[in-house]
């Protein structure tokens, strides 16, 4: 994605990647956040998001991934790379552990091909070499020191820097002691100098005692002398001490010949390495802000649902943030976005913008999974006082400035934000160049939102195809924001109800509404009433959606019902079949068993007669035995004749109804509450005198408990589940005194409003009916004069 007007900074998107960079355990992920920057390439979006979703999943359900204990080694990768060069120990000691590292992730993937498909096409490239980390461990410790075992050269070498260090201690301790007991020593103890063993003296008996003077102390008083007798055997250890750093020399510079041969592939190591770190910081955030990845289209359609800012995610709780729900692409190309100052109409575009940025990045945002975007290749925006002294540049000709960029450069797949447009100067003048601005973006189907205060632009919005109004809503009970965006509908800025709100004085606004012109304040009104209507309509919406909620769990729940029901069935007819086997097997061996002893007895007649007995009672066990496994059948029940304006209940459950509607092989639509449903005959009872009598009260009190309406909204239903409910109302219409009703159905096809024109045709207590006037809802509302 390519920016302008530094868009990127101004919906502060480094303030998101700075926040994910306390997720990062390297440098080399945080250098991965620093340069972030969103792509247009839909591929390589999906492909990140897929990455970032799998290292996501990881987290929460599997093992920690082992990544910790690896540190940057570019550096020391760079110095080894040089003809010649020698690593020390401690370099030695990073590439070994970055060297583990990669081995341990490769194993852990190696289990896990399956579950993590994308990330083990990453893990793929990374370099296990066993042999160098094997001789690298066979160098050095855990802390970074060459190994006396590195060569067997080196253990000869420090085994006779042992030996002949421990003779020349007992030495110097024996000549220590001789000096000491003549006083002629500072202190008793052996120190070195230059590598090499020393005796403290004082100054005054240096010349005592035969020997090479290495150094005085800084008080003068203490000479540190070897003596004589010693140096041939200090010699000989410095000589292998020499041999010592040669032999560590030669081992240090053949491993680093080792490194230098694989280094291409370490440096692939390490950037392997900070991707996953990246990945695992990422996926953190993710998982704090209950992130998801939603779906890329190639539409360029924009739906985002639940989406919350993530700035304000980072100081606020996530109940505190209120959610942006906002559809953009298709037939809406730009949003007019109005309403009060401090409404929250900024942070609405502004979230909207971030968002986008951090999909595009790869990165999973606070939405709904369910939410759907497409893909933006320029970015303007403009938002905020970008007035300029030194370029000799106002409030408004900055603006201007960003507009002829945004005229110069945008097209169908750049996304233009702007903050207030058309302020600065004249509201008229400001308002035509917003317009202007407005059609010429429309025409060129480039994305749009705006906020504004210009009454103008509102009706503009309202009249052109492509353009939608947006308001942020108001509680007018409060007189504050409730920060959420309703789109379809121009928002009032409220300025005076928020002047109320903060306690300016009665006079002072009755002498501002006096100075408010009579037309902006009739359009000031009618939006005001539009909104409150609009949230009423809201509240009604949910109310029924938690309705409709409780009646699915009904079915599902009675549905599970009949399934455990008909499982209970058929394992009762397996076992009964196995005990009838059981009783038939036992009745044959008693049969076979008492032909055997008539045919034995020679026909003895009373053997016979025994028989007889025998056989009669195991034969009425058998019939006594299957009669008490047949399932008793409700004859009375299958009898039952239902017909319409029956109270039913439904089998298995509490939910009393009526019948409305006779159907074909057994079946009835009933109404539940303001529910149609289809039940077979099978599933019915006839509801008993008390279940009857408390339906018929609930119906009444529902009657009379309605808040007095003179319309219904039956927008969303189909023809025949609108008819029953609207034939319902017009009888509480009509009880109530109404003369005339309101059907509101919306424009959509046109079906519904053709299914109800039939209904009233037809219908007895209605005198005659039209379509709603512009001022009505035009013909999206039916207006029914009742008898």
């Amino acid at each position: 994605m390519k920016e302008f007007l530094n868009s990127f900074e101004k919906l502060e998107f480094n303030k998101v990647k700075n926040y994910i960079k306390r997720y990062a355990i390297s440098e080399l992920a945080r250098e991965r956040l620093e340069k972030l920057t969103p792509s247009s390439d839909a591929s390589e979006i999906q492909y990140r998001l897929s990455l970032l979703s799998e290292m996501k999943k990881l987290l929460e359900i599997d093992d920690p991934l082992p990544i910790y204990g690896f540190t940057d080694t570019r550096n020391i990768l760079s110095k080894a790379a040089i003809q010649d060069s020698i690593l020390q120990s401690n370099e030695l000691l990073l590439i070994f552990n970055v060297l583990k590292v990669v081995r341990n992730i490769s194993q852990y993937f190696s289990r896990r091909k399956n579950t993590y498909p994308f990330l083990n096409q990453l893990i793929n490239q990374l370099y296990v070499n066993k042999i160098l980390e094997y001789n690298i461990d066979k160098i050095i410790d855990e802390n970074g020191l060459i190994r006396d075992d590195a060569s067997s050269e080196l253990r000869k070498i420090r085994r006779e820097i042992n030996d002949k260090s421990e003779s020349l201690r007992r030495k110097m301790e024996n000549i220590l002691k001789n000096v000491a007991s003549l006083g002629w020593t500072q202190e008793d103890i052996i120190t070195t100098r230059d590598g090499r063993m020393v005796i403290p003296i004082k100054i005054e008996n240096k010349n005592k005692i035969p020997g090479f003077v290495h150094s005085i102390s800084s008080s003068g008083a203490t000479v540190f002398i070897e003596p004589a007798e010693t140096l041939e055997m200090n010699n000989e250890i410095r000589s292998l001490q020499f041999q010592e750093v040669r032999e560590i020399e030669r081992i240090l510079k053949e491993i680093t010949t080792q490194i230098r041969e694989n280094i291409n592939e370490l440096r692939s190591n390490i950037e392997i390495l900070g991707e996953l770190d990246y990945l695992q910081a990422a996926a953190n955030y993710s998982i704090e802000i209950l992130g998801n990845a939603p779906e890329i289209n190639s539409e360029n359609y924009f739906n985002i649902i639940n989406g919350r800012h993530p700035i304000l995610l980072m100081k606020h709780r996530r109940d505190e943030v209120v959610p942006l729900n906002i559809t953009l692409g298709k037939d809406i190309k730009s949003i007019v976005i109005t309403g009060p100052n401090a409404g929250g109409k900024s942070v609405a575009i502004k979230t909207f913008g971030l968002l986008v940025i951090m999909v595009q990045s790869g990165l999973h945002i606070p939405v709904s999974p369910d939410s759907t975007m497409g893909i933006y290749e320029k970015l303007f925006v403009d938002i905020g006082d970008e007035q300029s002294i030194e370029a000799d540049l106002s409030t408004f000709s900055s603006h201007l400035e960003n507009l002829k960029t945004m005229l110069q450069y945008s097209d169908e797949k750049s996304l233009v934000i702007i903050d207030e447009i058309g302020a600065g100067t004249d509201p008229i003048e400001g308002s035509a160049i917003a317009q202007a601005l407005l059609l010429e973006l429309n025409r060129r189907s480039t994305h749009c939102l705006v906020t504004t205060h210009h009454g103008t632009l509102k009706a503009f919005a309202h009249e052109t195809a492509g353009i939608e109004n947006a308001a942020m809503e108001f509680d007018h009970n409060t007189l504050k924001p409730t920060y959420r965006l309703i789109i379809g509908i121009p928002g009032s800025s409220y300025a005076i109800e928020m002047a109320k709100r903060i306690g300016l004085s009665e006079q002072f606004i009755a002498i501002a509404n006096q100075y408010r012109s009579t037309n902006q304040q009739t359009l000031e009104n009618l939006l005001a009433n539009l909104e409150q209507k609009n949230q009423a309509l809201v509240k009604e919406i949910s109310e029924v959606q938690n309705e409709r909620r409780k009646l699915e769990t009904l079915i599902i729940d009675y549905n599970q019902k009949i399934k455990k029901l008909e499982k209970e069935l058929k394992e009762i007819k397996v076992n009964a079949l196995q005990e009838a086997k059981e009783i038939v097997s036992k009745a044959n061996s008693l049969i076979e068993k008492t032909i055997k002893e008539i045919r034995e007895s020679n026909a003895n007649r009373g053997v016979i007669k025994q028989s007889q007995q025998n056989i009669k009672a195991t034969s009425e066990h058998f019939t006594d035995t299957l009669k008490s496994l047949e399932v008793p059948t409700e004859d009375k029940e299958t009898d039952i004749c239902f017909n319409v304006g029956d109270i039913v209940r439904l089998k298995s459950s509490n939910e009393v109804g009526e019948i409305i509607e006779i159907l074909k092989e057994n079946n009835f639509n009933v109404l539940f509450g303001n529910y149609k449903i289809k039940v077979n005959k099978s599933n019915l009872l006839k509801a008993e005198f008390n279940e009857k009598k408390n339906y018929q009260q609930k119906i009444k009190y529902e009657f009379a408990a309605d808040e007095i309406k003179n319309e219904i909204d039956i927008r969303g239903l189909m023809g025949d589940e609108a008819i029953p409910l609207l034939d319902k109302f017009i009888d509480k219409a009509i009880l109530k005194g109404y003369n005339r009703i309101d059907i509101i159905h919306g424009k959509g096809t046109g079906a519904l409003q053709k299914k109800v024109s039939q209904y009233l045709k037809s219908h007895p207590l209605v005198k005659n009916f039209r379509l709603g006037e512009w001022n009505e809802g035009g013909y999206g509302v039916t207006v029914v004069e009742l008898k």
